[in-house]
Order: structure tokens, then sequence, then C-alpha cells
């Protein structure tokens, strides 16, 4: 009899020292609310099916994250608001993992797999942003090799860049693309010819666009793509990647691309991104690049990384926006702070020049040209030496021109940057 009380005794020891996965479960029941409510909840990227407020029960057993600990990751999304994202790392029970381990083995190696031992917050709440809809338009394109359509832009893909792109580094949901193609100035403003136009910002903007999805490891919804941007538009873009970078807390990873008309002010020699129902008389009617730099540096980043094929001296690929201007102006460098690198087609005094035999803009063309060759292992120092020493000789035989691309980066990066890629 004494013996069958001790076997019920050690029995019932074994059952209560897996204490997390008989008392907590291997799951946790979280509540989400936000303001307003009727927002979609993601989990890791997969819609829940429920919108706030809601309660969904989650698995304790979570994928690992960067800092080696279970970790779970909320988005928050409604129609025109800014997404909000949230990440819960886990805290362990040490009372529950003490007894689950003392004095037995096996039920604490239970706990572990079950990964019942894990503890997430139980609720979360957040506040979301206004996204006004009606000045972020996506306009409609077509991607085909080469049948032509009757309306609107299509992106035949020409070039040998533009074809057999290698797929390259994973989607991350961390990393995001604003990326602008302004061509077509002429149809937005009055008494402007065709020859102001960008020749091939768009099909820059489109292959750059492959080239995020397939080698930079941008999820195609995290891409914010406009063609012939205006000024609302741009601003509104703007102010979506800048609440983006805010709702990632420090995990960001942001590439800007931009092919299209810039302007020095002439009194502030201020450098300026031009939307195209802005004037090149009133260059500081435009996107302010400093402005840019400031909206992308206002919260923590993991890192920014900014293209531009565009040059700042009043000359253009064709035509400069403004033809009766005498002389080019030597703008005035923008400060860069922050974790941001910016690589520029040109110098300051030169032009971005296009390749006409390709459709692409020289800078953008080689650009992508060594994504393809090299894929996301490329490092930031090869791509520098390559556009600065390679492109510069070729723009001269191509273009019977120089063009030396330039690359800047923030002075607190030091020289770490030099060996970041897109892995």
């Amino acid at each position: 009899m004494k013996k069958l009380f001790l076997l019920a005794l050690l029995f019932i020891a074994i059952l209560l020292s897996a204490c997390a996965t008989i008392f907590l479960g291997t799951k946790q029941k979280i509540r989400f609310d936000s303001e307003p409510r009727g927002a979609r909840v993601i989990i890791n990227g997969v819609d829940s099916g429920e919108s706030t407020p809601c309660k969904i029960k989650i698995p304790r057993d979570q994928p690992k994250g960067e800092n080696k600990r279970r970790q779970v990751n909320y988005e928050f999304r409604k129609n025109n608001y800014a997404p909000v994202i949230i990440h819960d790392v886990s805290q362990k029970s040490v009372f529950l993992a003490v007894i689950s381990w003392y004095p037995f083995i096996l039920p604490g190696i239970i706990d572990v797999a079950t990964g019942a031992n894990n503890r997430y917050a139980s609720s979360h709440f957040v506040r979301l942003e206004p996204v006004k809809s009606d000045t972020v338009v996506k306009r409609e394109i077509v991607y085909v090799d080469k049948e032509p359509v009757k309306e609107g832009y299509v992106f035949t893909k020409d070039s040998d860049i533009d074809r057999d792109i290698p797929k390259g580094a994973s989607p991350n949901p961390r990393r995001f693309a604003l990326i602008i193609g302004n061509e077509d100035y002429s149809t937005h403003q009055v008494g402007l010819s065709s020859e102001v136009d960008v020749q091939f910002a768009r099909n820059d903007a489109s292959a750059f666009r492959e080239y995020a999805i397939n080698v930079l490891g941008v999820p195609e919804r995290n891409i914010m793509f406009l063609l012939d941007a205006t000024t609302g538009q741009m601003r509104q873009a703007m102010s979506k990647i800048s609440a983006l970078i805010r709702s990632t807390y420090g995990e960001a990873n942001v590439f800007v691309y931009y092919a299209g008309h810039g302007l020095p002010d002439e009194s502030t020699r201020e450098s300026y991104l031009m939307p195209v129902d802005v004037s090149g008389k009133n260059a500081n009617d435009g996107i302010k690049l400093s402005e840019l730099y400031d909206c992308l540096t206002e919260y923590p980043s993991e890192r920014i990384t900014l293209f531009v094929d565009a040059c700042f001296s009043g000359g253009a690929r064709s035509q400069p926006l403004v033809a009766a201007r005498g002389v080019r102006i030597k703008p005035r460098p923008s400060p860069i702070k922050g974790n941001m690198v910016v690589f520029a087609a040109s110098s300051s005094d030169q032009t971005a020049l296009p390749y006409a035999d390709q459709k692409h803009g020289f800078f953008t063309y080689h650009l992508l040209k060594l994504l393809k060759e090299k894929g996301p292992k490329v490092t930031y120092s090869q791509i520098a030496e390559y556009m600065q020493k390679y492109v510069e000789v070729e723009s001269i035989l191509v273009n019977d021109k120089e063009q030396t691309p330039q690359v800047n980066a923030s002075p607190s990066l030091g020289n770490e940057w030099l060996e970041w890629n897109f892995k």
C-alpha cells in the first residue's frame, strides 16, 4: 500500500512538473483593438481573418527573431490609414521554468518542445493615422515583352537588363521601397514641348521595381510605385514611408529610387526633385532634397538607401526644364545623416544622361546591370567603385560627355556602409 501511495505521488509530481504545458497551454489568447476600429490583424505576415476589436489565440512556440528569442509580429491594416507594426518578444516564466525542470528533466523538455513557457503581451492597442486616399495614385502599368497596347504606358522590356532578372534575396517584411519615375512633364504643364520630358524615366522606375522585388528582397506589397508623380502624390508617399519607418521601431530597411528632373533654386542653390506639375521657373515649389532626407531619417531605421538618377545643375537627359537658363548652377550639397547612403547619377555640375540604345538612363542601366550580374551579395563598396570608375569611361564612349556617379554616406556610419549588401 505504501509503495502504491509513493508511486501515485511520483506520478502527480511528474505531471505537475510540466507546469507550463498543463496550466498555460500551448496557445495564448491576445486581445487586439485600434482607433479607429475595423483594422485587419496580420500575424507574421498572414491575415488572421479578424478585425479589431477581437481576440485571437496564437501559438506560444513562435519563430525566433534576430535576438534569438521567440517573437510574434502583428500588423494593423485599414484602408486609407497608415499600417502599424508591433513586434512582441516572448518573456519566460521563471517560476514555471524552475518547477518544470526540478526535480525532473523530462517535463522541462516537454515545456521547451511545446513552447508553453513563452508569454506574450495579453493585449495590444494602436492608433492609426489617416492617409489621404485621393493623393497617392498608382498608375496601372502593363508588363509585356514586345506586344504594344493602344493606350497607356507599356514597359516593353527592350533592354538586356529588363529580362531574365535573377531571383535573389528572399522577401523581407521589414524592407520597403519608394520608386518614382517622372518622365512626362509636357502634358502636365501649359506651354511645354515633349523635348523637356525625361527620356526613359518610366522604364527606369519600372525596371528598378522588378529588381526591388527579385534581387533586393522587397515584398511587392511594400512598394510604393509612382509614375509621373505630382507634388501631392510625392509628398503623400513620403509621409507614408516615414510612417512605416516609425512603425517598425528601427528595423526598416528602405530603398528610395527617383528618376526625373532635378533643379537647383537659383538664389539658395538648394537641390529640388521636380514633380511633373511644377514649373522649372519655380523650383522651390518642388520637393527639396534635404526635406526628403529629413523625412527618411526622422525616425530610427536599420538603413536607408537612395538611388537618384537626376542631376541638379540645370541640365537634363534631353532639354532642360528651364530652357532659358543661360548657365548651370552648382547646387549646395544637402547634409546626410542617420543610417543613410545616397548613390547619385552624376557630380553636382554634370548632367544625368540617357542610354538611348538601351532605353534607360545611363546611371540606372549600369546600376541594374551590376545587380543582375552580382545579385544581392554585391556590396555597397563594389557598387561605388563600379559606378565611379566604369560608368565614367562608358559615358564618354557612348554619349561623348562625362558623367561621374557619386556616393555619399552619413558621417556617423564611418566605413560600416562599405560592407552592406542586399542579402
